[in-house]
């Protein structure tokens, strides 16, 4: 038989292309309960047109029958790299309707197979098992490959188009998006996990996992990341091949940062992947230090007001935030998001038209309504700020049991992260949306005392400078002035001018000044310090002197009165801080008075009590005396800057143990010996000159009267003067006429000062006047230690 050779290569080139005819997708279980939704697409991944008259579908559940023979004479042409879709009626889009009816799975192997009208290609999909009925596939008979059988309304699909290895198992996927018509969706599902940022060497990195968690490879540059800053895509990076089923490590350079918050958002792209929720993942970091503090804080409203946090975007960056977040010491949140204007005062409220009706000066702009609240601890608390991927911006601590009802507490310096601290607003209700009324001035220099070093010649001073504004002074000048016993205007000892930074330590030399009580002053002044109320300090310094001591000791009172001790100042000091007393083993630590004398007693009621029974309501009265012994008690005075004044140790004698009268200073000018002591003339002077006080003891006992002559029938007294060359002495003074008889003893055996005055009336012991004439006046004194006796006489005349 002759064959044409056109005949013959027609053939040839069919056979040859035949084979890449495909079942490419499949619906045999159609979601719908009704008929008519089924279809098949076929695939040509030749290069040339296919003619598919006299070509079958089969379907097989016991076993293979044909479905569908196309027509030899209808237009059943599948071109190259094309879909040819058959469908049933109600299947949009078809190349072909035609009823199918394909077999739906779900206990044995079920098939569909494509067969060329020779028969000698077939493309066979078996799905399901087991394959009960011994079904063949195109390599095997039976079949030992099996596509899964799928749920309604999903296809079997190729994974690739076109590609067959006749091993169903491999060649098909079940598709939950089917395709008719178009190119198949394979699930690729790629995700992001983990992702960070870290600093090395001054350079930002990111780093995280990228996994495959589906069953195909994918290939090297086949996906990629996008990486956006604060909304800006900032970098693309092509991914290296991730194969099924694994996870890999990828770390990138963060490009050049304009900002200190930073945002992060990395995206995947994959074209093939069809799960999209966890292709993105998002970070955070500080480029710097934290844009956002808390600022100011309202924990303990009262009923008209609310609870609300204050937050200062501290830098010249404006930022939009969402997710923010502040948490309490027990876990609980203040949820917020919003817009934090450069170098602004935001407030989270939970009321915004509330907070506004409270504080309508405040900036609405800046008000943001929290979108959670938990309430805030009115003792202490602790609160930290972060955002979404627990960036922190700032973590604080307080106690609020000083703070009254509706006031704020606010922060110091809300630039400070070391010594972050905290003080009660100036203003009730506070300063939301403004600045703290606690904030540091922008340029102050404060000036702190040390210490002070003593050496035979020299003293040195240490001082401490510091920068307490926000912004700082460079350029200070320095100087002490030495004053003398609290008298001014002193002594400039020492200049200098300086340059430093932020803090510092300065010392400098002055020879030891000679007797007296030296205070110390030592100032710093700049022309940019807004605040001259801390440029000073004081140091104290002394050398022999007596400033201030004990001169008057009631350690045995009567009954129960109160003990007490009284203080005098034998000049005033200005701005000395306090005076140390200790009394056996019992530390006093007072604050300085400027009077001339105070008490020190036991307790509140002890003060009430001296007060009211010595009428000294304008004299100051100190508690915190402890018992003091009838025994004695050794005593030392000094100041806060450890400068002995006095130590000495009182004893009952020095008052000749009599109760309810107190031993008295002479001389509060002159060394505390026991020559310098004696019992009061007139029981105790709390308040006021000891009854024995006397500046100096003459050499011989002196006897004056005045006025001189007087006259008692006119009511006129006449006073003797007196003074004695011994601290205490008893003395008798008696009256004589001129033939020697005593006429009155007007002292008798009593003790008195140094100094004193006696009055005379003019009358005898009888009380009857004298007559007009010549008196003799004799006065005697017997020393109290040296028992030395003095004398003296002089006249009086009585007048009419």
């Amino acid at each position: 038989m002759k064959i044409s050779i056109g005949l013959f290569l027609s053939f040839f080139v069919f056979c040859l292309f035949a084979q890449d005819i495909v079942i490419n997708e499949v619906l045999y279980d159609p979601e719908s309960t009704d008929s008519g939704y089924e279809w098949i697409e076929l695939y040509n991944y030749s290069d040339i047109s296919v003619d598919l008259a006299s070509w079958k579908i089969e379907k097989a559940g016991s076993e293979f029958e044909t479905v569908l023979t196309f027509d030899q004479f209808g237009n059943n042409i599948i071109y190259p790299n094309s879909f040819f879709l058959i469908g049933e009626e109600f299947v949009l889009n078809v190349d072909l309707t035609a009823n199918l009816a394909f077999q739906n799975g779900g206990s044995e192997t079920d098939g569909i197979r494509l067969v060329s009208p020779d028969t000698l290609y077939t493309d066979t999909v078996l799905y399901d098992s087991p394959n009960s009925n011994n079904l063949p596939d195109d390599l095997f008979n039976p079949g030992v490959y099996f596509a899964p059988d799928v749920s309604s309304g999903n296809t079997l699909a190729r994974i690739t188009d076109g590609e067959d290895s006749n091993n169903c198992e491999v060649d098909f996927f079940e598709c939950n998006q089917p395709t008719p018509g178009e190119t198949n969706f394979y699930p690729i599902d790629l995700a992001i996990c983990n992702l960070e940022t870290y600093e090395n060497q001054g350079n930002y990195w990111l780093q995280m996992e990228i996994e495959n968690l589906s069953v195909e490879n994918v290939d090297n540059s086949a996906a990629s990341l996008e990486v956006y800053i604060n909304n800006q895509l900032t970098n693309t990076y092509q991914l290296p091949a991730i194969p099924a089923e694994t996870t890999i490590e990828f770390t990138c350079q963060i490009a050049e940062l304009t900002g200190i918050y930073n945002q992060i958002e990395v995206e995947l792209i994959y074209f093939n992947d069809n799960e999209l929720d966890n292709n993105v993942a998002h970070c955070s970091f500080l480029n710097g230090d934290s844009p956002f503090v808390i600022n100011e804080i309202m924990f303990k409203p009262l009923t008209t007001n609310q609870e609300w946090v204050e937050i200062f975007n501290r830098t010249d960056c404006a930022y939009n935030v969402d997710n923010l977040r502040i948490t309490d010491a027990s876990g609980g949140t203040i949820d917020f998001s919003g817009s934090f204007p450069a170098e602004e005062y935001i407030i989270v409220c939970q009321d915004s038209i509330l907070f506004m009706q409270t504080y309508p000066a405040c900036i609405p702009e800046n008000v943001i309504l929290a979108s959670g609240w938990t309430s805030l601890n009115n003792t202490d608390e602790t609160l930290c700020l972060k955002d979404e991927f627990a960036t922190q911006f700032d973590s604080t601590s307080y106690n609020g049991n000083s703070c009254p009802s509706d006031f704020s507490i606010e922060r110091i310096d809300p630039f400070d992260d070391e010594n972050i601290s905290w003080d009660v607003c100036f203003d009730s209700l506070g300063t939301p949306t403004y600045a703290n009324s606690v904030l540091p001035l922008q340029y102050d220099l404060s000036l702190m005392y040390l210490d002070m070093e003593i050496s035979e010649n020299n003293i040195e001073h240490s001082i401490i400078i510091n920068n307490e504004g926000l912004d700082n002074i460079s350029e200070v000048t320095v100087n002490s002035t030495l004053i003398c016993n609290g008298e001014y205007p002193g002594e400039n000892i020492f200049t200098d001018d300086l340059s430093f930074e932020d803090s510092l330590v300065y010392s400098f030399n002055s020879p030891v000044p000679q007797n007296g009580y030296y205070s110390f002053l030592y100032e710093i002044s700049s022309e940019n310090d807004l605040n001259s109320e801390n440029n000073s300090a004081f140091s104290f310094y002394n050398n022999s002197a007596f400033p201030f001591v004990i001169n008057e000791i009631m350690y045995d009172p009567e009954g129960d009165e109160p003990e007490w001790i009284e203080i005098i100042n034998n000049f005033i000091i200005p701005n000395a801080a306090e005076i140390v007393i200790v009394v056996d083993d019992d530390t006093l630590q007072l604050p300085y008075c400027p009077e001339q004398y105070y008490l020190i007693t036991g307790s509140e009621s002890d003060m009430v009590a001296l007060k009211h029974k010595y009428n000294i309501e304008h004299v100051t009265v100190l508690t915190g005396l402890q018992s003091l012994s009838n025994n004695g008690e050794n005593m030392i005075v000094s100041d806060l800057f450890d400068n002995y004044i006095e130590e000495f140790f009182y004893c009952p004698e020095w008052n000749d143990n009599l109760d309810g009268v107190s031993i008295e200073r002479v001389n509060s000018q002159i060394a505390p010996d026991s020559r310098n002591w004696g019992p009061s003339t007139s029981g105790c002077t709390p308040g006021r000159a000891n009854s024995i006080f006397v500046e100096v003891l003459p050499n011989t006992m002196k006897l004056k009267v005045s006025p001189n002559p007087f006259s008692p029938y006119r009511e006129e007294r006449t006073v003797f003067s007196f003074s004695l060359p011994e601290i205490l002495s008893t003395v008798t003074l008696r009256i004589f006429d001129l033939k020697g008889r005593m006429v009155r003893r007007l002292v008798d055996q009593v003790l008195q000062a140094s100094e004193g005055n006696i009055i005379w009336d003019g009358r005898n012991d009888d009380g009857t006047k004298l007559p007009v004439g010549i008196y003799i006046i004799l006065m005697q004194a017997t020393a109290r230690d040296s028992e030395k006796v003095y004398s003296k006489k002089i006249t009086t005349v009585i007048g009419k």
